[in-house]
């Protein structure tokens, strides 16, 4: 386990690994060589870019002074983003797999944040975050048991 110092820090590690995810799907929509594939990643990377702008755009000021945050999930970089888990014959299935499993370690973290919060304001701001994540896992959840994947 983990331990922040404030709520910046936390924020930053955030966008961090958000950003090497973008990174990742600029990597794999030019490695893959299935256009569903390509499509696949080119859709998911322009919606990450839009998570971005909401994670970016946090006032902090507006949740006060942040507490000491202990017991955060101790993920590594590579445990986040799915580097060196698709090659380029990787089906669009298992590309979106591997999303959903990176988004659902995104939604422990955030899920693990707000548990460990007592600040009402913070609490809420990681709450929003959890249910944030939890509309991408089920963005992601439909994709894969839509008929595109199966093409």
């Amino acid at each position: 386990m983990i331990s922040f110092e404030d709520l910046k820090s936390i924020l930053k590690k955030s966008i961090e690994w958000e950003k090497k995810l973008k990174d990742f799907y600029d990597v794999a929509e030019f490695a893959l060589k299935s256009p569903e594939s390509r499509k696949i990643i080119a859709a998911l990377r322009d919606n990450l870019v839009e998570r971005l702008g909401v994670l970016s755009a946090i006032n902090l000021k507006k949740y006060g002074e942040t507490e000491w945050v202990q017991f955060a999930p101790d993920y590594r970089d590579e445990d986040i983003v799915p580097i060196g888990q698709i090659r380029r014959d990787s089906t669009p299935g298992e590309i979106v797999s591997q999303i959903l499993e990176c988004e659902t370690k995104f939604r422990h973290f955030y899920s693990s944040i707000y548990m460990n919060l007592t600040n009402r304001s913070q609490k809420d701001l990681f709450d929003s975050l959890v249910k944030f994540k939890e509309h991408q896992i089920s963005e992601i959840n439909n994709l894969l048991n839509s008929d595109l994947l199966s093409t």
